[in-house]
């Protein structure tokens, strides 16, 4: 118990009590304060972890990623990123399929977002079949497959596995799921696995539409969350081309 100081008068110092409590007052702030700050740290930290990539979490870099992540980084074959000078296995390690420091630098980490697009492509009015193209069934058979850009199996009727494509990074161009499953696509051609080429002549043209509107980015376009992409090629009236359009699926809204 605080024993409170008498003046010479014997009254109590109230002066003393005050600087006291003042004290007790000054270290309860200061107390307050430094939990405060560290509380702030804990949920900048968490934050930031939330915006991270999953990419380490969820899927990986599969065999025809790496191979192509070192085409495109190391050029000059010496095991380093022709752009920023670490080693390409390590920039792979960080889910990097291009990297990322370079100005150029379209294509985002493995797992920085996940969208989808419904699409149909037709061979002289006929519709390509990708049911033996799922990302798992490839990986499985050790086959070539992206898990950047690919079609999947699993979803439930009545989607098919091919309907719908998954990209889980940003700006992923369609060339690359097409390279992946050993098939090619530019302005001129559309060429399948078995290597059948179909190319524009005076009769057949190769025509690329999304949303419902002809786009001439081709096999350098990536698309957006929701898109509908046709690809065909052949002689079609205008009549057939709609009927193509109206037969693209509406599955990727429930991905």
């Amino acid at each position: 118990m605080t024993n409170l100081r008498k003046n010479k008068n014997g009254k109590i110092n109230f002066i003393d009590v005050s600087l006291v409590l003042i004290l007790v007052l000054v270290v309860g702030i200061l107390i307050s304060s430094v939990f405060s700050t560290i509380e702030m740290f804990k949920m900048q930290d968490k934050q930031e972890n939330n915006a991270m990539p999953s990419k380490a979490s969820r899927m990986s870099l599969t065999g025809f990623d790496k191979q192509l992540a070192i085409e495109l980084m190391d050029e000059n074959h010496d095991g380093r990123c022709d752009v920023c000078g670490m080693p390409v296995e390590q920039c792979i390690d960080a889910g990097e399929l291009q990297c990322n420091m370079g100005i150029s630098s379209k294509i985002g980490i493995l797992g920085s977002q996940h969208m989808h697009a419904d699409w149909k492509i037709y061979i002289d009015g006929k519709a390509l079949d990708f049911s033996d193209k799922s990302h798992m069934e490839r990986m499985r058979d050790n086959m070539p497959v992206s898990s950047f850009i690919h079609v999947d199996s699993g979803a439930p009727a009545p989607e098919k596995t091919g309907d719908v494509l998954h990209m889980h990074a940003s700006g992923v161009p369609l060339w690359i799921f097409f390279k992946s499953v050993g098939m090619d696509l530019n302005k001129a051609c559309i060429t399948l696995e078995n290597k059948e080429k179909f190319c524009n002549d005076s009769n057949k043209k190769l025509k690329f539409f999304v949303n419902g509107k002809e786009n001439n980015e081709f096999e350098n376009y990536a698309f957006n969350d929701l898109d509908k992409i046709l690809i065909s090629y052949g002689g079609e009236s205008e009549e057939e081309v709609k009927n193509q359009l109206a037969s693209i699926t509406d599955f990727a809204k429930l991905h």
